[in-house]
């Protein structure tokens, strides 16, 4: 073998492992815990965000708004027939939703699942890593809507 061929082949070689490596990623490299952008849950410094009452008129109903998941779990009309959690899971920032049949809060990217008062039940499923409790907001109602305080 000639030197300019050898030096090419092992270039190609070099660069076709890279590459076959690079490309089996599935995108979920167990690194744990990744930081969800900001804005989309775990707040700070006393922001408050609000949603009509209007959208949470039945037990079970849901809403998110700026990061915040709020959800009806009592027929009333206090603080404490509703809770207001972030809005994406701290595992890896996918969307959380309220399972009103199951009584708890899961995450639709890896399943992982939180009591209403954010205790972890179960952590991501298929996935490497793991999870954190849940930040959950102290809340407020006047008039029509219901106000969560992010800390």
């Amino acid at each position: 073998m000639k030197r300019g061929e050898f030096l090419v082949k092992g270039v190609l070689l070099a660069c076709s492992g890279a590459c076959a490596l690079s490309a089996c990623s599935s995108g979920d490299d167990g690194g744990g815990t990744t930081t969800p952008p900001p804005g989309n849950g775990g707040g700070n410094n006393g922001e408050t965000v609000s949603v009509n009452l209007s959208n949470l008129a039945n037990v079970g109903d849901q809403v998110t708004s700026n990061g915040v998941l709020f959800f009806r779990i009592g027929e009333g009309n206090t603080s404490a027939d509703f809770v207001a959690t972030e809005a994406v899971c701290p595992h890896q920032g996918g969307a959380l939703v309220w399972v009103e049949e199951g009584g708890f809060i899961e995450c639709q990217l890896h399943f992982a699942r939180y009591e209403d008062d954010g205790d972890v039940i179960r952590g991501p499923q298929n996935s490497a890593g793991n999870t954190r409790d849940l930040e959950v907001y102290a809340t407020s109602i006047s008039g029509g809507s219901i106000t969560a305080t992010k800390s």
